[in-house]
């Protein structure tokens, strides 16, 4: 088990899903995950829940507003990177080709947020940290684990994120595949993968979350039997490990794996 007392900067924190129905989307998760969870109501009466494991918070979901949901936008699963200060991350992301989707604003006194995209369109949420730091346990079963970037024009998304969050990159060859591998002080944190005419033309660029699990087969098998969707159905990544895509019931994409690189606590 690792608690995590403070957010680390440039480094994944915080996993939130946008749901179209919260209703819906909190049993799935809390059945999938065996999460608890705190609704918390808004000043507009909107709910906010924080997931949470043996009490500590660990992500988070809200709903869509009426106009995504009129558009039929799908729920999304929302990464969220902390930084020092938003207001210069995003003057810094923008001079790297990047833009300001939404924000910047505060979140009362938990912190203040901007979510951007890259030069290629893939979203990812800046947050700085006050009294509010993200999930509070890592390497642990049910708990966000690992992030990837599936892109087109990868150099310069590797180029992008390099210079705004002072990530390293090295390059690895993953089953035949040219694999991307971002640390921050020499602790890998995410990867990058080019997609390829297999992605189909109308995929845009996007960041996969990844949750990490004791039994890969085993979750995958009671997602289905929850109303999920197994997309890419579990499989085995030599020396990485055993890994699975799941479409919630929906419309949100999120990955599983069970670990062979580092030892995942119940």
């Amino acid at each position: 088990m690792s608690k995590l007392t403070y957010a680390h900067t440039h480094e994944f924190c915080w996993a939130e899903l946008r749901a179209a129905d919260w209703r819906v989307a909190k049993p799935f998760y809390c059945a999938l995950f065996g999460w608890e969870f705190d609704d918390e109501r808004s000043a507009n009466g909107d709910f906010y829940t924080n997931f949470k494991k043996q009490g500590d918070i660990i992500a988070g979901m809200y709903e869509m507003d009426d106009d995504k949901k009129a558009a039929r936008e799908q729920s999304v699963w929302q990464a969220y990177v902390a930084v020092l200060d938003v207001d210069a991350s995003i003057d810094k992301a923008q001079k790297l080709g990047g833009k300001l989707v939404r924000g910047p604003y505060d979140i009362g006194e938990a912190g203040r947020m901007a979510i951007i995209s890259d030069p290629g369109g893939a979203q990812i949420t800046i947050w700085q940290a006050k009294e509010h730091i993200g999930s509070r346990r890592a390497f642990e079963a049910n708990t966000p684990y690992w992030h990837e970037l599936a892109c087109r024009n990868r150099d310069v998304k590797e180029a992008f994120y390099s210079e705004l969050f002072a990530w390293n990159s090295i390059h690895q060859t993953v089953q035949g595949v040219d694999y991307v591998i971002f640390s921050n002080d020499d602790h890998a944190l995410a990867g990058m993968v080019e997609m390829n005419d297999a992605w189909g033309s109308k995929t845009p660029s996007h960041w996969m979350m990844y949750f990490a699990v004791l039994d890969c087969d085993a979750i995958a098998k009671k997602a289905a039997g929850l109303g999920a969707k197994v997309c890419v159905p579990p499989t085995d990544v030599p020396d990485v490990g055993r890994y699975a895509v799941i479409c919630d019931p929906q419309g949100a994409f999120f990955s599983i794996i069970e670990s062979y690189m580092d030892t995942i606590t119940p």
